[in-house]
């Protein structure tokens, strides 16, 4: 009997440009990532990190190549339950009040039909996304009265609360203390060791080294290192800021409900 077919890449880019109003921020890429890899993107602003995760999003044209998800065209990719995102810099604290749970709630929604209340599944997904990012004891707290590392841990347990077999975080660590990235650090590495593929996008990686299996380096939109992290250019390499005329990324404004759009 033959062996099964191996499962497609979670992400493959092929010679595809990434940019806005027909003007390519990232040029010519072609990066595949396995499922189960935990990837680190690294580089200075403007090296088009955020942007190469706008384009897996929908959040940022491709203008040209191609990019599948899980084996399908991303035009075509319908099934964004699949897929875990938690953007830069959002903010949970603005609006109705919210505890932790609802907040976390929010993000179990992707598998539940409008109207629908939650199911015993729901409720258990959901309670476990909070022990992962270990704000159990404080899962009936207003969001706002957490500080910014556990705000972004709850982030984190809300993209888990719908399961995602990838997980995307946009600068993860921005704005954490050092204790807090230790936590988020244990974090992914449990998510690693159950099978979620991730895709970290940082300047540095700091406490999330030993998490990660392979580091990809990122100058003026291309990919300049694929390879293990202890090996990775550093950010503040006179390399790395030596060119000029790159155009800025942009920030899109959207959460979790941008997905695919």
């Amino acid at each position: 009997m033959s062996d099964p077919s191996p499962a497609p890449p979670a992400v493959a880019f092929e010679a595809a440009d990434i940019g806005y109003e027909g003007v390519p921020v990232v040029a010519g890429l072609d990066l595949e990532i396995r499922p189960g890899e935990v990837v680190g993107l690294l580089g200075p602003n403007g090296s088009g990190k955020s942007t190469i995760v706008r384009g897996l999003l929908g959040l940022a044209p491709l203008l040209g190549g191609s990019l599948r998800l899980f084996g399908e065209d991303r035009q075509r990719f319908r099934d964004w339950r699949r897929v875990g995102y938690v953007p830069q810099r959002q903010t949970v604290t603005g609006g109705v009040p919210s505890t932790v749970r609802e907040v976390v709630t929010s993000g179990r929604l992707t598998r539940v039909r409008p109207f629908q209340p939650l199911r015993v599944a729901d409720r258990a997904a959901v309670d476990h996304a909070i022990e992962v990012v270990g704000l159990a004891d404080r899962a009936g707290a207003p969001i706002a009265t957490l500080s910014g590392g556990q705000q972004r841990r709850a982030l984190i347990a809300r993209a888990l609360a719908s399961e995602p077999d990838l997980l995307v975080l946009d600068e993860p660590t921005a704005g954490v203390d050092a204790a807090n990235q230790e936590v988020l650090a244990d974090t992914l590495a449990t998510l690693a060791a159950a099978g979620t593929t991730i895709l970290l996008i940082t300047h540095e990686l700091g406490p999330m080294a030993p998490v990660i299996t392979r580091t990809l380096a990122l100058r003026a939109g291309r990919i300049v290192y694929d390879g293990p992290a202890q090996d990775a250019p550093d950010e503040h390499d006179d390399g790395w800021h030596h060119h000029h005329g790159e155009p800025p990324e942009r920030g899109t404004g959207l959460g979790l409900s941008g997905i695919g759009s």
